[in-house]
């Protein structure tokens, strides 16, 4: 099956569930993979510290840590924050956030959450990382592929 035919296509555009290439389908008709049916849009979440906003992909796979966050804080800041230290994920409808095995560990909303598993967030949560750095949940936005 064939998409977009004479359409321009985006060579970068993979479905973040089966990895599939889908430049071929047309922009306005990628809302769901044509070869596993999952949703065919990013999502992010929005967090902000006193000084600027960062956005972080929801990904099982992909895990974030301290170079998320090398552009906003100090050396000696970052130093707190694992590489691989958590990571964002969805499950049931609802984002979550799990600590995965990070050295100085996790709060959401002041509750350590290292080694408990998956705990969802929603706007205004507090997460603290490596007990030096606090960002706040603004939000959750969606973005096609």
């Amino acid at each position: 099956m064939k998409f977009g035919i004479g359409k321009e296509s985006d060579p970068k555009a993979k479905c973040p569930s089966c990895n599939a290439n889908v430049s071929e389908v047309p922009r306005s008709d990628r809302f769901f993979c044509p070869f596993c049916g999952e949703s065919l849009k990013r999502k992010y979440v929005i967090l902000g510290t006193n000084r600027s906003k960062i956005k972080i992909t929801v990904d099982p796979i992909s895990p974030s840590g301290r170079e998320d966050f090398r552009f906003i804080f100090p050396e000696s800041v970052l130093s707190y924050i694992s590489r691989r230290h958590f990571k964002f994920t969805e499950e049931n409808g609802e984002v979550c956030i799990e600590d995965i095995g990070s050295a100085n560990g996790t709060l959401l909303n002041g509750r350590e959450i290292r080694g408990g598993g998956l705990f969802a967030i929603k706007k205004g949560d507090n997460i603290d990382l490596g007990g030096r750095l606090r960002v706040t949940v603004e939000g959750i936005e969606f973005e096609s592929i």
